[in-house]
């Protein structure tokens, strides 16, 4: 059954009109004609079985015929905190991520940000990293759409989370008071499902980037000896929160 992400329709109308690169998907790419079923998501947790009626020039006519069960979230509410790389670094994270269920990412700028300033995402990259989003929640089956937030510095993004929830801080060295990622989540299990994961950029984050994240309230947290990708690790940190919270593979 093909998804798409639909913002601010009106269920009680029933008869919907679908306009613009939905459509056009719908007539060009997926060929799909009259009485052809699909699923529609508006972003909030609901989703409806709808039927084409008919398919126009530039629009598709469709009829929401009932709402459906969608896939559950999970329970925990994980923020993930990426470290600003190349572009096609944050991308996979992004995807990978919203398909394993995170409920919102913040780019974050640190000293060792690649090409500098340069790197900090315009708003068409902000907008193109969003359409991401869409398109691994349609294809994940979630009918909720993480928010991509706009970059914020280093310490702004942790001192802002741990207002609200722990973070734990991802660090390539290993120090004396670094946790490994297990026993970082099993001592938040008990008191929240919300946690905010923090990944370091190619290069990882400084020693004093490191110390000031510790001073601040979050936990440096260590994912073994082996250095791993920016993007491997928020997709490996990821994983792992859902499967100790039970989230992943039952």
């Amino acid at each position: 059954m093909h998804r798409f992400f639909i913002p601010e329709f009106e269920p009680a109308d029933h008869k919907i009109t679908l306009s613009g690169p939905v459509a056009r998907q719908i007539k060009t790419v997926l060929r799909l004609e009259m009485n052809d079923q699909i699923n529609l998501f508006d972003g909030s947790g609901s989703e409806w079985l709808a039927e084409i009626d008919r398919v126009g020039k530039t629009c598709v006519y469709i009829t929401l015929k009932s709402d459906t069960n969608p896939v559950p979230e999970p329970t925990a509410q994980i923020t993930m905190l990426l470290g600003l790389a190349r572009p096609e670094l944050i991308e996979f994270a992004i995807q990978k991520c919203t398909e394993l269920g995170a409920v919102r990412f913040v780019p974050v700028i640190s000293e060792r940000v690649q090409r500098g300033n340069k790197a900090t995402p315009s708003v068409h990259r902000l907008a193109r990293w969003r359409c991401i989003a869409i398109e691994a929640a349609e294809q994940s089956g979630r009918a909720t759409i993480p928010s991509v937030e706009p970059p914020q510095a280093l310490m702004d993004a942790v001192e802002e989370q741990l207002r609200l929830r722990p973070v734990l801080c991802m660090w390539e060295e290993i120090a004396d008071s670094s946790l490994p990622l297990k026993r970082a989540i099993q001592s938040h299990k008990r008191h929240t499902t919300e946690l905010a994961a923090l990944i370091g950029p190619p290069g990882g984050f400084s020693h004093n980037e490191a110390s000031a994240i510790q001073k601040a309230g979050a936990d440096l947290v260590t994912l073994g000896p082996r250095v791993l990708r920016t993007e491997t690790a928020a997709v490996t940190t990821m994983s792992t929160i859902l499967y100790e919270l039970g989230d992943l593979g039952g």
